[in-house]
């Protein structure tokens, strides 16, 4: 059997663009009009037989099959054969249909190389936000209220709850209703503000002549921290060595579904 990803030189897990390239590249080289050598001209034959059969998706499945086949011959020759004459008919198994579970694993290991890139990229990310909650905080020492604004951080109708988004020279912050009561942040009024270096996050304030306290207790290095800290645990399963192949794609779908939560609670912590 000739080995098409040879002839292209391309690895078996190349990807349908990797395959168009080396295509491309060698159709070029190789075309009967820019050379007329018979073995330039054999080869360009072989390289359109090549691609072919690999950059069609479902006639590219078949081949993988029949050479990971060739190779479990190769490795058990006795294969070739069939049972002995003495041996019982083999039992009957009712299967889904020919080559479901390898035809399942050779599309599951194309997304492997993604979900791999994926899970690096999420666990960054969640290494970012822990560089930024151990970092020295920023602080703006001067400064001074410049608006005011009732935000609603509850969606239950039962149970409204509001709070006031404070922006100042430099951030914004969101300062809860009850704190909002016995701190009345109005334009105007002077205070400092401490503020992490990475994604801005603030972390405590202090008013005039009032101790320092955190505006809001719901934000992403608070009570929400659950959310980054189940992100880098999933992320962290799919980075694994030697885990299955499924396990690196189901971890990196997951991982990205908690990302978005993630990246909402970040949002409304700024």
């Amino acid at each position: 059997m000739k080995n098409y990803y040879q002839i292209l030189g391309v690895q078996e897990l190349a990807s349908e663009r990797e395959i168009k390239q080396a295509h491309h590249q060698l159709a070029l080289l190789l075309h009967p009009d820019r050379t007329p050598d018979p073995a330039a001209q054999a080869r360009f034959l072989d390289v359109q037989e090549a691609y072919e059969v690999l950059g069609d998706r479902h006639r590219r499945l078949a081949y993988d099959l029949l050479r990971q086949r060739a190779r479990e011959l190769a490795a058990n020759p006795a294969l070739r054969h069939g049972p002995a004459p003495q041996d019982p008919p083999p039992a009957r198994v009712r299967r889904r249909g020919p080559g479901q579970k390898e035809l399942w694993a050779a599309q599951l290991r194309r997304y492997v190389p993604w979900a791999r890139r994926a899970n690096w990229l999420i666990v960054a990310f969640c290494l970012t936000l822990a560089l930024d909650w151990a970092l020295p905080l920023r602080q703006w020492a001067d400064e001074v209220v410049v608006g005011r604004e009732i935000v609603f951080v509850s969606v239950s109708r039962s149970n409204p709850r509001i709070a006031y988004l404070i922006t100042t020279t430099h951030t914004k912050f969101k300062l809860r209703e009850a704190l909002a009561e016995r701190h009345p942040l109005r334009t105007g009024t002077a205070l400092a503000v401490w503020q992490t270096p990475i994604w801005r996050v603030v972390r405590r304030i202090q008013p005039r002549g009032i101790g320092a306290f955190q505006p809001y207790g719901g934000g992403i290095y608070g009570g929400l921290a659950f959310w980054p800290a189940a992100l880098l645990l999933v992320a962290g399963v799919g980075l694994l060595p030697r885990s299955p192949d499924e396990l690196r794609v189901n971890a990196a779908v997951v991982a990205v579904l908690l990302l978005v939560i993630t990246v909402f609670v970040l949002v409304q912590s700024v």
